[in-house]
């Protein structure tokens, strides 16, 4: 799969500085990587993903908590696993809405690699009579669905499953069952640290093929839930397909491509102008007259604000009408 770096040319997605040194930053941008593999003689399938730095950069443009960080990272983790089956400009969005403090996410990805999201709550809003809340009790009750948008099909598909209460991997397992007839197991896998950084960010993706053997299958997922942990192993930057070697020697995996996957989207202060000047007339000489200046924009699914200064907004909206 070609690798898009040249999209950010044209992109100008705020990103929060990270206290990293350019050659620390360059090396965790290197190892973020999805790797796609066979095994098993190539009747399962399956993708590993590290995103370390994707995460960090997540949190940190979102301002995000440890426990906020941990529910939407997951989200990340599993829409870049669940997006290496996708083809050319294909993307897919993973959402839950859930009754929790949390109240869901939704996040975007594609086959380059690319992720993006937020949560729909943040910070969570925690009732203090819960002195040491369970997952269970943040998310809550709700829904998983999964859209794709198919470069070749004129509207999008969508399924929808009852959500496990805490636990994403579960879901998304239960949504290939009944959605697609394919037996998934997923490990999304997210350590901290004693300061409540996280340490590392590591996912695995399993699904077996038609007419696959069941015990074959079951022995394979048995193996996956027996791995040490998934991030920290991220964290330390081993090489995907040395780990997969070792993982699964018995099952001979097969390694089929591998690529960057990146905290990215392609919003812009150009995009986010478009949109400001289709705003109606009364809205802008309002603005114009009583603010707030500089006015500014705040992407969803990124949080990367842009700011217009006055001058900016005048030259857009050209005050003497022959220009919206």
């Amino acid at each position: 799969m070609p690798e898009r770096s040249s999209r950010c040319i044209f992109a100008r997605m705020i990103k929060t500085k990270l206290p990293l040194s350019d050659k620390a930053y360059l090396l965790a941008r290197a190892g973020d990587r999805l790797t796609k593999f066979v095994a098993d003689n190539g009747r399962i399938r399956g993708a590993y993903v590290q995103g370390n730095l994707v995460l960090r950069e997540m949190a940190a443009n979102h301002q995000l908590g440890v426990i906020e960080t941990y529910v939407l990272g997951q989200g990340y983790l599993a829409a870049l696993l669940m997006a290496s089956t996708l083809k050319g400009d294909d993307r897919l969005n993973l959402s839950i809405t859930v009754d929790g403090p949390a109240g869901g996410f939704t996040v975007d990805a594609n086959c380059y690699g690319e992720v993006r999201g937020s949560l729909t709550n943040q910070p969570f809003l925690i009732p203090s009579e819960w002195e040491e809340p369970s997952m269970s009790q943040i998310l809550g009750k709700g829904f998983l669905s999964v859209t794709r948008f198919l470069e070749k099909s004129l509207e999008p598909m969508t399924g929808t499953v009852e959500y496990v209460p805490a636990s994403l991997a579960q879901s998304l397992a239960h949504y290939y069952d009944l959605s697609e007839q394919i037996p998934t197991a997923f490990v999304l896998s997210l350590p901290f640290d004693r300061q409540g950084q996280c340490m590392g960010a590591g996912g695995l993706l399993l699904q077996a093929l038609p007419g696959y053997d069941l015990g074959r299958w079951e022995s394979m997922v048995e193996r996956l839930y027996e791995l040490p942990s998934i991030g920290e192993n991220a964290a330390e930057g081993h090489d995907p397909s040395a780990l997969l070697g070792f993982w699964f020697s018995d099952f001979e995996p097969k390694i089929l491509a591998s690529h960057r996957v990146e905290f990215f989207c392609p919003c812009s202060k150009v995009k986010f102008g478009k949109f400001l000047g289709g705003l109606p007339e009364k809205d802008k000489t309002e603005i114009l007259a009583d603010g707030p200046i500089p006015l500014e924009t705040t992407c969803h699914n990124c949080a990367s604000t842009y700011r217009f200064e006055r001058i900016e907004l005048e030259e857009l909206w050209k005050v003497d009408g022959q220009r919206n």
